[in-house]
């Protein structure tokens, strides 16, 4: 029987407003539901950014508090190798910090497989850039990864999987959040509670009501005061209205947050991938980059751009003292290099 949440019984602090403390109460509440209908295996999906952590603190702190049936507790970072570097090491140290304070819980920090890493597939494959109308890197960098390992963990529809996911971040968002979830999703998003058939799991949002206000507040005053190291999280933001990705993404037209992080006394060194990022974008929209498939539809990078991207990469590792390129990477390149296959159409 899941312990009954109610005002007294969440832990108020000097830190807490009664906004705060009913946003809280409303999460556990949510948490306690998920207990009730069964679900006693919790994978929490974590990104480092401030949504998931402050989604993940409040799971951990109820998971601390609260007698509960859980049986397994799970947390999965998508590790794409592309992460903005500041917000990656962040997500990085957090994780380490729960090890230690929390080795009993599974802490997944997944990578996609070689063959589906994102140099491989641009210079390697000659994939362009990805774009709204061909957006193939979070399927092969996020989603398998995750759903894989999901599939291993969920047994007898007992699993629920736990996202940070808030309307009012955007109405792109809120449209999605409205949207059955069906395949899974990027990082299961769908709202409240909404089976997934085929990996057996259930998609939770227990913080889709918070404010960014809350969420702020939650990370930079409330969570400290439990012992989390989540105090200086907004001064990598260096803004609220920052929305962390790849620094690589090509999706959207400005990447605002490396911008933002550029403008910086601290960021200035991560100058060089914000003027390559932007150069890249420039060649998914050159056709003259592209082959042309017998039907005049544009097809592949060209061998030439490839090797000119990687160039250009190898000259950023050098100027900036940072490995991008392992031997693995740039061996199984080579080979897509030389095979045939990879020279022709997309």
């Amino acid at each position: 029987m899941a312990t009954l949440i109610t005002s007294e019984n969440v832990k108020i602090s000097m830190y807490m407003n009664e906004g705060l403390q009913s946003a809280i109460q409303n999460t556990f509440q949510t948490l306690n539901h998920a207990i009730e209908l069964g679900l006693t295996k919790w994978i929490v999906m974590y990104s480092g950014g401030k949504d998931s952590t402050a989604l993940l603190i409040n799971v951990l702190n109820y998971y601390e508090n609260y007698l509960c049936n859980l049986k397994e507790l799970h947390v999965i970072y998508a590790d794409t190798q592309v992460e903005i570097p500041v917000l990656h090491s962040y997500a990085n140290n957090f994780l380490n910090f729960l090890k230690h304070r929390f080795p009993e819980i599974g802490i997944h920090v997944l990578k996609p497989p070689l063959h589906d890493d994102f140099w491989v597939n641009i210079i390697g494959k000659g994939y362009p850039p990805p774009h709204q109308r061909f957006r193939w890197c979070t399927e092969r960098m996020k989603i398998r990864p995750a759903r894989n390992l999901i599939k291993k963990i969920a047994r007898n529809n007992d699993t629920a999987v736990l996202t940070g996911v808030r309307f009012r971040e955007s109405d792109t968002r809120d449209r999605q959040l409205l949207l059955s979830c069906s395949r899974g999703g990027e990082c299961g998003q769908g709202v409240w509670f909404n089976e997934s058939k085929s990996l057996g799991v259930t998609y939770l949002a227990p913080i889709i009501s918070w404010r960014e206000c809350l969420v702020w507040d939650y990370l930079n005053l409330y969570a400290p005061s439990l012992g989390y190291p989540t105090e200086n999280l907004e001064s990598i933001y260096n803004g609220r209205e920052t929305r962390f990705g790849c620094w690589t993404c090509t999706v959207v037209r400005q990447d605002k947050a490396m911008e933002r992080i550029t403008s910086t006394d601290d960021g200035l060194k991560w100058f060089p991938l914000l003027d390559f990022r932007n150069w890249l974008a420039e060649i998914g929209r050159d056709p003259n980059r592209r082959q042309r498939r017998t039907n005049g539809v544009l097809g592949r990078l060209t061998l030439e751009t490839r090797m000119e991207i990687y160039e250009r990469l190898k000259r950023i590792e050098k100027e900036m003292g940072m490995q991008i390129l392992d031997f693995e990477r740039e061996d199984l390149i080579f080979k897509f290099w030389e095979d045939p296959k990879y020279q022709r159409y997309l």
